[in-house]
């Protein structure tokens, strides 16, 4: 008998070794062939993903009878037909957005009403734009970096009162690029309502430049000077309160916009010659180069302390033959007092420059390198088309 069970023994151990193969395993009791390792227990990680693949698939299932798609395996995936509908999307709404209404309308932000100068300067740039009016400078910068306008154009220069400061350090800090430039005559005129007669004024508004440009005019006429944020503003006063005894200086189209007679024009003082301002027109872009077209470009730098160090700054462009058709200074007015090696104390200056020539230029990039290597603070406003 014991013979006998030895020869059954071989048999009876390979029905068991294929009993526990085939069948699935409990959880509870784990059945496994002699010398084979226990399998590994799930982790908790592995359980996690199959329940979420399992609630994605039941997900998109659902989402499948909603829109009326079989959830056999012929249909088309719900996932790719989401990818490809936002991918769709995506494209169109980024066509949208790419499409720039500089090549329909474009918007141009200026500082005053309509009427304005400004105003004026950017019709004359783009005839068919649309002026967007703004209250300060701040405003005119803003409308730009936030998208609300395409360009905008600010005074930078004028003949007979020079640089206007205020805007030329806002240039610095505005994160724009100068992109153009235009002068236009400025013609101011003395304005007021229809019936009113120039002996009656007793008082004008304008802005500060324009009735510092018409100071031996106002001479003569003898009446309160009231400086007003704005040209064009004064005329638009003038007309919403009825002011009867009071003139602005504004330009001959404010006067016909707010239906105010021209009682005399070009008043500005002629003996300082001709008056002539010049604008700047900023973008977020700068400008493309084109090399048909002859180029100015403005920066700003600061110097260190020591004897030379213009003469160092100049010398980059002298060197390379480039021609410097602006060059003025300004007390720095973050730092504005500097001590020397000898120990005194002397301003601080920040230089503003303007040269013939683009950025993109072999000696140009040249003479920015060498430039900036010399200077503690460096900055490129701008490249843009000369002709003005």
């Amino acid at each position: 008998e014991r013979e006998r069970e030895r020869e059954r023994a071989p048999a009876a151990m390979a029905e068991a070794t294929v009993f526990t193969a085939t069948r699935s395993p409990s959880p509870k009791v784990a059945l496994r062939v002699r010398g084979q390792a226990p399998p590994p227990p799930p982790t908790r990680s592995s359980v996690s993903k199959s329940r979420r693949l399992k609630t994605r698939q039941t997900r998109n299932n659902k989402l499948r009878i909603s829109l009326g798609a079989s959830s056999g395996p012929s249909s088309e995936s719900y996932d790719t037909r989401r990818r490809a509908h936002g991918a769709k999307a995506t494209t169109s709404e980024s066509n949208e957005r790419n499409k720039s209404r500089w090549l329909d309308v474009p918007r141009v932000s200026y500082h005053g009403v309509p009427g304005a100068f400004s105003s004026l300067a950017a019709k004359k740039l783009l005839p068919d734009c649309e002026p967007v009016a703004c209250e300060t400078l701040e405003l005119v910068t803003a409308s730009v970096t936030q998208w609300s306008s395409d360009i905008a154009i600010l005074p930078i220069q004028n003949t007979l009162e020079g640089t206007l400061h205020d805007i030329q350090d806002r240039l610095v800090s505005s994160g724009l690029h100068i992109i153009g430039e235009v002068n236009i005559p400025i013609i101011h005129c003395l304005v007021a309502l229809p019936h009113v007669e120039k002996t009656q004024v007793k008082r004008v508004l304008s802005h500060p430049s324009a009735l510092a440009q018409c100071s031996t005019f106002l001479k003569e006429v003898d009446a309160v000077r009231e400086a007003v944020y704005d040209t064009a503003y004064g005329a638009k006063v003038i007309k919403s309160e009825s002011l009867e005894d009071t003139a602005a200086i504004a330009s001959s189209e404010a006067a016909a916009k707010y239906g105010l007679k021209v009682l005399e024009k070009n008043i500005h003082d002629k003996e300082r010659g001709e008056n002539i301002q010049r604008y700047l027109i900023l973008a977020r872009d700068p400008a493309e180069y084109d090399e048909s077209v002859s180029y100015k470009t403005s920066l700003v730098f600061t110097l260190d302390e020591g004897p030379g160090q213009l003469f160092k700054a100049l010398s980059v462009f002298a060197l390379r033959d480039m021609n410097i058709t602006k060059i003025e200074s300004r007390p720095l007015r973050a730092n504005p007092i500097l001590s020397t090696d000898e120990g005194t104390k002397q301003f601080n200056y920040i230089f503003y420059l303007d040269y013939l020539g683009h950025t993109s230029e072999l000696k140009c990039k040249q003479a920015m390198r060498h430039l900036q290597e010399i200077t503690p603070f460096f900055k490129v406003l701008g490249s843009y088309p000369s002709h003005g």
